[in-house]
């Protein structure tokens, strides 16, 4: 049963990862398609192939952060009833990021990540199975400081760009478009980085507590297919979540997305070299609305804002109950298995 488990909680990382591209992808390039800068097309490419180099160039921080940081791995036995906490946890996250997607809600990989992990380990350890101090501070820290930091650096670069351009000819709004290209690439390399390491992160734990390997580490295959896994999903998301970020928000221009970008980037950036497994939905999005609320805030649709803000606040809670059930039902059917009833 223990390699059964393993394969199974390696795959669903790794469709887990091709969901968060799916679903995350098209945020990374929505601003350079809503203001027109580029086609879909050159946009997702782009992306895609910075996606696909940009953990290779800064490490695994933050994969070691999610492997170590979410749940106590030395409390937890190196067995066959670990692996189905972390098979079910991977499943839920999995099942709520497939149904944000369907409604085109822009949520959060880490959150859903994060709620997925916690959950069955809390109904099985109580409290005791969470290292809080670490989690607390570098996962939950990270995850809620990093949107207010978006708003924050999205107004901030945006007046300097609109002081820096104020007495430049409107020709100008053509070399933004251009650098663009740029931005996106740094952006695309950024959240590569930090979402491709979260499903190395959860492939590693499960190596780990299956004694594949002997300590904490990402091999070269799991590295090389949680990257090609996340730049897949990019292909393949469509415009579903990209309306509500490029378009929903607010009527966004070639400025508007340029200071998005430079924001995203630089949080994104910090997080990266720091460990730290945060939501690039949560961070794209709060730099729009920073953008926004600087370029005129009654053209910001506020009610969008707040479903977004609704699917936040749930998404931890909901992606732990539904990882949960599904830890009960796995239980049960492995149990039902060991017995000899099929």
């Amino acid at each position: 049963m223990t390699d059964s488990l393993v394969v199974g909680a390696v795959v669903l990382s790794l469709l887990f990862a091709l969901s968060n591209g799916m679903k995350d992808g098209a945020n990374v390039f929505a601003t350079a398609v809503s203001s027109r800068s580029l086609t879909f097309r050159q946009a997702l490419w782009l992306v895609f192939l910075a996606e696909f180099c940009g953990p290779f160039l800064f490490g695994i921080p933050v994969a070691l952060t999610v492997a170590r940081g979410i749940i106590r791995i030395d409390l937890l036995p190196r067995d066959a009833g670990s692996l189905l906490l972390v098979f079910s946890g991977v499943a839920g996250a999995l099942f709520w990021n497939s149904i944000c997607w369907f409604v085109r809600l822009p949520t959060s990989s880490s959150f859903a990540m994060v709620g997925g992990l916690i959950g069955p380990v809390l109904l099985r350890y109580g409290l005791s199975g969470i290292p809080w101090t670490v989690f607390l501070l570098k996962v939950v820290g990270a995850l809620v400081l990093s949107p207010f930091l978006g708003i924050f650096f999205g107004g901030l670069i945006h007046k300097l760009l609109i002081r820096m351009l104020n007495s430049a000819p409107w020709k100008t709004v053509r070399y933004l478009k251009k650098l663009q290209i740029g931005s996106l690439i740094i952006l695309g390399m950024n959240h590569g980085t930090n979402d491709s390491q979260k499903t190395m992160g959860l492939i590693a734990l499960t190596l780990f507590l299956s004694s594949k390997t002997q300590q904490m580490d990402v091999p070269l295959w799991v590295m090389t297919a949680s990257i090609a896994s996340l730049s897949l999903g990019v292909t393949m998301g469509g415009t579903k979540i990209l309306r509500t970020v490029g378009y929903d928000i607010f009527r966004i221009r070639p400025l508007h997305s340029f200071s998005a970008q430079l924001a995203s980037s630089l949080i994104l950036l910090l997080c990266n070299l720091s460990g730290a497994p945060v939501s690039t939905t949560q961070i794209i999005s709060a730099s729009v609305i920073g953008v926004g609320s600087v370029h005129r805030r009654r053209a910001v649709r506020w009610q969008v804002i707040r479903s977004i803000l609704f699917a936040w606040i749930l998404t931890i809670p909901l992606a732990g109950v539904l990882s949960v059930l599904l830890y009960l039902i796995f239980r049960q059917f492995f149990n039902y298995l060991l017995t000899g009833g099929l």
